[in-house]
């Protein structure tokens, strides 16, 4: 039920700021500040809308511009500056329920005013929030051991903090200094009701980032974040030159470790290891391969090796448990997208690479990639966005929507369980894919709102009898493998699809390839995931792959008018929704 909680993150901008005029949109390297706080909510993917409420006509255009949701102008009244962040953050959220005709559980609050949030601040105190009910808020806290005083009405001075030492003179206890402003999350009733945001059940994110003390507010605040910022620019500079090390040893064995190690971690997610040991602590390798019916010698090699080479598995007494690195890490969707698509799906182009380059075999031909992996690697990969499509789905009427080139239905199924209103029918060609969507239809009980056709996307008269009913239709990463039969092909297909369902909404989501001069400017490791996605798997097996604006000439030539362009989601994928 807890994962369940739908969260708003509100960010005030106002117009008017003294200290620093234009604060919020002035460029801080390159960015205009607000920016910062926009990105790092989305990119923190907990939260469903991402709000800014300002009474300035150029900050709201701005905001949209980088992914937030402004459904108001704030009244001047909430605009002072002598007005304190809870009755503008209550409005603002009464005003958004009323407008979007939704009920939100939890807040998070973010100033524009403090952009250095320590990774997975954000989704840490919503987390809290979800997993203990008791709570009633959770913010970032410095974590600091000066001494803190106060001055006392007579003039004296009294400390505030704790002062004792233990014998290495270290101090026993420390002191937070509370962050609101770098991220805090609050139950909503909390300022809807009683227009507060510190309720009686506390609970922090520890931080030990200096830099979040800074507010900027004044000329120096702004002079020192950007010095600071460009540091940070200048570390990722170092990265893009040492990714793997800046010696022959440590490359080539880094190469060696990546190479292993992702087959190893794909293996333990197929085979259920890992979900095992999630679920349980201090198990031994005989003890797992039983639970997972696997061989006890080839298990106890794997394990042993990831216990050696990384941090993600300790071990005591023969028996083995997640680290806190481990549990935090390897089930996120970037680790399982890469888990069951880069390695599980695609580890076969890799292995026939050298037959495939001389013409001796061919893909598609001699070897396929797994379906069954294929769909779970999509799923991963695009479900932070599906918030986004559900959102825009009820904003259009969309209550029966059709989901092209399903394959095992979990896009659909993980639709239908976050709107209890919306029903769905899956498309797809494949016999083996459409009787294994059926099983996950079942198992997830959803048989009766989500039904199966078999047709050709290529022809959509091969399905368009069978689903005059639905109001729209979705495809996550389904409609650029068409481009390898050229622009032309994908172009009469939305004109056939036009004459078969007009009128239609068409939600399609698809990768904005990179020019060459982005991906120089990228530090290596953010690079790496879009270089797999645009010049490995995608021409390895036959497809094609495109940029934003491509999409946006096909829509044109094929007649398809484009209601909205979202272009500030995960992963690269930018979400267009057409009308037939």
């Amino acid at each position: 039920m807890a994962n369940k909680l739908k969260t708003i993150a509100i960010i005030m901008a106002r117009g008017g700021s003294k200290g620093l005029v234009g604060k919020n949109l002035k460029l801080l390297n390159g960015k205009p500040l607000i920016a910062y706080s926009i990105e790092d909510a989305i990119k923190s993917g907990v939260c469903d809308t991402v709000l800014v409420t300002s009474d300035d006509e150029d900050i709201i255009k701005v905001s949209k511009e980088y992914g937030a949701t402004v459904s108001f102008k704030r009244p001047e009244e909430l605009a002072h500056d002598t007005v304190p962040p809870e009755p503008v953050i209550q409005h603002a959220l009464i005003e958004h329920e009323k407008i979007s005709k939704t009920k939100f559980d939890i807040v998070v609050y973010l100033q524009p005013t403090d952009i250095f949030r320590p990774n997975n601040v954000i989704s840490e105190c919503v987390k809290k929030l979800k997993n203990n009910p008791k709570l009633d808020t959770v913010f970032s806290a410095y974590k600091t051991h000066k001494h803190f005083w106060k001055r006392n009405e007579d003039g004296s001075f009294k400390r505030i903090t704790d002062g004792d030492y233990d014998s290495r003179q270290k101090r026993r206890n420390t002191t937070y200094r509370e962050d609101q402003g770098v991220a805090s999350a609050f139950r909503a009733k909390l300022i809807r009701d009683e227009c507060i945001r510190v309720g009686e059940n506390v609970d922090i994110v520890e931080t030990d980032d200096f830099r979040t003390a800074v507010d900027i507010h004044y000329k120096f605040d702004f002079w020192l974040a950007e010095t600071l910022k460009r540091k940070e620019l200048d570390k990722n500079e170092t990265l893009r030159d040492e990714f793997l090390g800046s010696d022959s040893k440590f490359w080539t064995q880094s190469i060696r470790n990546g190479y292993v190690r992702s087959h190893l971690i794909f293996a333990m997610h197929e085979t259920g290891v890992f979900e095992s040991l999630k679920n349980n602590d201090h198990l031994s390798s005989e003890e797992l391969a039983k639970r997972n019916k696997l061989n006890p010698v080839l298990l106890k090699g794997v394990l042993n090796f990831l216990y050696h080479s990384d941090k993600i598995l300790s071990k005591k007494d023969g028996k083995f448990s997640f680290t806190e690195f481990g549990r935090k890490n390897l089930f996120t969707d970037a680790l399982l997208t890469m888990s069951f698509g880069a390695v599980g799906a695609y580890s076969c182009i890799l292995t026939e690479l050298v037959p495939s380059l001389r013409n001796e075999k061919k893909y598609g031909e001699d070897y396929i990639r797994p379906g069954d992996l294929i769909a779970k690697g999509s799923y991963y990969t695009g479900r932070k966005n599906y918030p986004w499509v559900i959102e825009n789905m009820k904003k259009l009427g969309v209550k029966k929507v059709a989901d092209l080139g399903c394959g095992s239905a979990d896009v659909l199924i993980s639709l239908c369980q976050q709107d209890k209103a919306l029903s769905g029918v899956g498309v797809d060609i494949s016999d083996k894919a459409l009787d294994e969507a059926k099983d996950r239809i079942s198992e997830k009980g959803l048989q009766n709102r989500i039904s199966l056709v078999q047709g050709d996307l290529y022809k959509p008269s091969t399905y368009s009898s069978k689903i005059k009913d639905v109001d729209g239709f979705n495809a996550i990463m389904v409609m650029h493998e068409f481009l390898r039969d050229g622009k032309e092909k994908v172009i009469q297909m939305f004109k056939d699809m036009k004459k078969e369902f007009k009128g239609k909404y068409f939600f399609l989501g698809e990768f904005d390839c990179l020019e060459d001069e982005e991906y120089q400017k990228m530090p290596y490791p953010d690079r790496i995931h879009f270089l797999f996605y645009q010049h490995v798997i995608h021409p390895l097996t036959w497809q094609g792959l495109t940029f934003k604006e491509e999409w946006l000439d096909i829509f044109k030539q094929a007649d398809v008018e484009l209601v909205k362009m979202e272009d500030k989601l995960n992963f690269r994928l930018v979400q267009f929704v057409l009308k037939f």
